[in-house]
Parts: structure tokens; sequence; C-alpha cells
């Protein structure tokens, strides 16, 4: 049982159970100006009511997703079938694909050999060390969840620092503090931007895929998606880790020989490669090739329509037919899917759920009339101030409820303005992985917070800068290069 479950929901929890639905009350009957249809002032308290409830998490936020399933028919703004339809969409899948090949990754202990490969080629100087764990993480967390790549690496770092701190006892207390720190913080925020840079990394990037694909007709594929979110993951790691080892937690020391013989025997300790971990690389080369190279594929084979989420769910498919090695067994079994986060493929379906439905009773449309006005001031005003926003308010809420809540808005404005949506969509969702202040902003900085070393202090002042830092760049990134892309 959770701390939380003993004490029962905090105070502003009670508030925010009460809130959404009297917001919503509110809304529906005293909110009526003119040119804004029926069903879209219902659709808007919909929509407060979720906010509400996903900023304050007044209940489970994969159940407020559920929201639109229930109250849209019911209020007669949309069939069922129709509102059900988003539950069930192609970006859903197509993340489930990737849990199940993650997992399988995970199963094997693949994850964990790469890490420490990383680790070993680092060598002995502390920040070189911080910058090998930062590019483990960030490298598994391109495909894997975060929150997995964060917990599989925190034990080996608790590991070396505790080595560190053995071995060097002359060192001064300050550099082992700034070292555990630096490492940590490390950890947590290359997961973080690691996550960034492909459509599966974390959940608003495919989220907000979905949202232009039925909404605005525009198809964004795992590949380009790269070239839009690789360059900032490249762009922000260096920066962070600059930040993390020379300004805020300065380091200036080399690892004792104790200290990388530690890293080095828990490398050898894996032993050869098993079957699994041979057959799950292999798996995971052909998802990695299939995305990549869909479109050629398509145009040269005499097959019909392949897409991001047919090759994942392939491998899906795979990964329960190749044989593990051991008698019986494949690389994933069903009892292991158990692990597979199906909250989030909720709030997939209830966030794309409402994004559908403020599309079609006609309040984005009104929204972006409304705000034609700030639009037009200055649209790199607008972007700036959009996506700090966006990174401030993630501090506090779910990264892909918030993607959920701001993207129609977002994208109405742009419509409006007579600017391509994407130039203001990209930056917002971008936004909502780069909380990187208060351990509550994501799970990445939850679980390096609950290791003891770092302090919210700690963490605010790193993350701060960080956060300054991921406006200029995100800003930059949707006004120069998203527009080369798409």
């Amino acid at each position: 049982m959770t701390a939380r479950e003993e004490t029962g929901p905090a105070l502003y929890q009670r508030i925010g159970l009460v809130l959404g639905p009297v917001a919503a009350l509110i809304i529906g009957f005293g909110f009526a100006p003119e040119g804004l249809p029926r069903d879209a002032i219902i659709v808007a308290a919909i929509g407060v009511w979720m906010a509400i409830w996903w900023a304050t998490e007044a209940i489970p936020v994969a159940v407020t997703a559920f929201l639109p399933l229930v109250a849209l028919p019911l209020l007669d703004v949309v069939s069922t079938r129709d509102i059900a339809a988003p539950y069930a969409h192609p970006i859903v899948w197509l993340f489930f694909g990737g849990f199940v090949v993650a997992l399988a990754i995970e199963r094997c202990g693949l994850h964990r050999r790469i890490a420490l490969g990383v680790f070993a080629m680092a060598g002995a100087d502390a920040r070189a060390l911080v910058a090998g764990f930062m590019l483990a993480a960030a490298f598994v967390s391109m495909w894997i969840s975060n929150t997995s790549t964060t917990l599989m690496l925190l034990p080996i770092a608790m590991s070396v620092v505790t080595v560190i701190r053995e071995t060097m006892p002359t060192l001064a207390p300050r550099q082992h503090a700034n070292f555990g720190v630096s490492l940590l913080l490390g950890l947590a925020y290359g997961a973080t931007l690691g996550g960034l840079a492909t459509l599966v990394g974390t959940p608003p990037n495919a989220f907000m895929a979905g949202f232009m694909s039925d909404n605005y007709g525009v198809e964004i594929d795992f590949a380009r998606w790269m070239l839009v979110g690789l360059p900032v993951s490249l762009v922000l790691l260096p920066i962070a880790w600059l930040v993390l080892t020379r300004f805020v937690f300065p380091i200036n020391f080399k690892a004792s020989d104790e200290a990388m013989r530690h890293i080095h025997s828990m490398r050898a300790g894996l032993g050869r490669m098993s079957k699994a971990e041979f057959r799950t690389t292999l798996l995971f080369a052909f998802l990695v090739f299939g995305w990549l190279s869909r479109g050629w594929l398509e145009s040269r084979l005499p097959f019909g329509e392949i897409t991001d989420t047919g090759v994942a769910m392939a491998a899906a498919v795979a990964a329960f037919l190749i044989p593990s090695g051991k008698k019986g067994q494949a690389l994933m079994t069903w009892d292991a899917v158990t692990k597979l986060p199906w909250g989030v493929l909720v709030l997939f379906g209830g966030g794309l759920a409402l994004a559908a439905a403020v599309s079609s009773s006609g309040l984005a449309l009104w929204l972006g009339q409304q705000l034609v006005a700030v639009g037009a001031v200055n649209a790199i005003l607008l972007i700036v101030v959009a996506t700090a926003l966006v990174i401030f308010i993630t501090e506090l809420t779910s990264n892909l409820a918030t993607t959920a809540t701001f993207l129609p808005v977002i994208a109405a404005i742009g419509v409006e303005t007579g600017q391509d949506p994407l130039v203001y969509v990209i930056p917002v969702t971008l936004a909502a992985s780069c909380a990187f202040m208060l351990p509550v902003a994501t799970p990445p900085n939850a679980v390096v917070f609950s290791s003891g070393l770092v302090a919210i202090p700690d963490m605010v002042r790193a993350g701060l800068a960080l956060n300054i830092i991921a406006v200029v760049v995100l800003s930059v990134i949707a006004l120069f290069v998203a527009p080369l892309v798409f």
C-alpha cells in the first residue's frame, strides 16, 4: 500500500475532484458566446473538467481519459462508435508494439549490456562517466520507456557513487556530493532527452503525430520525426552535461582504478551474449530498420500499405514467436505483458478523443478566431511564450495530459493566423517532455529523487537553467528546422 493510499487523497486532489464537474457545469450553463455552437460549449465544458482532473490527479489520469467516451454520446455530441475510435487509433497500437519489444529487451537484459558497454568506454574522468551515463540513458530511452530506463540504470549509478566514495576517501566532500548529484540528475535528464528523438520515445510525440493526422491530414512518420527530434536531443544533451558538471555541480577528478574495475567487473559478470539477447537484438534491428526505411520499402516491394504501426505490431507478434533459447519459451510471454503501461495507452485514446471532439464541434475554430489577435502580434513571441508556459505547467502535471489539452488550441491559433500549425505544435509537444525542476515533473526525476542523494533545491537549481535553455532551443528548432523537414 502506498503512502497516498494510507493517508487518502491530498487536499488539492479533493478540491480538484469537486472543482472539475463544477467548472464544467458553469461553462455548460453559463458560457454562451455568440457564434459558438452548443456542441462546442459541451466539449469545452468536458475539456475543462478533464484538464482540472488531469492537473490535480483527482482520480487516476487514465480514468479521466474515459470521460469523452461516457459524456459526449450521452449529451448527443457524437456517437459512441465515433468517439470510441480514437481509443484504438493506430498511434495507440504503434506504442503497444513498441512497448512489447521494449519489454522483450528488458526481459533478456539486453538494455543492461548496452548501458554497461557505454559506461566502460567512458573512461576514468568523472565528467566522462557522467556523459557515459547520460548517453546510455538517452540511447536506451529512444526505444523504451524513460521510466524503465531510469529504473534499470539507477542501481548501476548508485553502485558507482558508492565505489567512488569508498575508494577515494581523500577526495573533497564537495566533489563527492557534486559527483553523486551530477550522475543521478544526468541519468534522469539523459533518459528524458533521449525520448525526444523518436515517436515512441515519449508519449507526447506519438500523440502529436496522431493529432496532426486526424485533424489536419499531416502525416508524421518515424523517420521524419527523427529529423526534428534527434537534433533537439543532440543539442540539449551536451548542454545539460555542461550545466551539471561545470556550472551547477562542478566536478574535476578521475575515478580510482578500483572504481573502474567495479564497472568492468559488472560488465564481465554479464558473460557472453545469450541466445535471447542475440535474437532480441536482431528483432530490435528489424524494428528500427522497418521504421527508418518504411517509405523506401513501400515504394519498392509489391505489398500494400506499410506503416510505422504495422512494423511495430509485426515486431510485437514476432517477439511471441521467436524462441528465447530456453525450452518452450519465446522472447515474450503474455504473462510478461502485464507489465505493459496500459494506462498510457488509455490516456492516448482519451486525449485523441477529446482533440477530435474539439475539432469536429467547431470549438477549435472558435478558439483560433478569438486568439488570432494574439498570434498576429508576433509569431515568434507566441511560440516562445507557449513553449515556456507548457514547460513550467508540466512541472506539476502529466506531460501527455498537458499535450492533449494544449495542442488543439495552439494548432487552431496557427491556422487562424495563416501559419503552418506544426510551427506551433512541435515546440509545445517537445516542451511537454522538457520539465527538469521538480521530482513530480517526470518519472525519471521522481526515480532519481527516490535515491535520497538528490535534494529538491539541487534539482531546481539545475532544472531551472535547463528549462530556460530548452525554451530557446525548442523555439529555434520550430522556426528554422521544422519547416525544412515538413
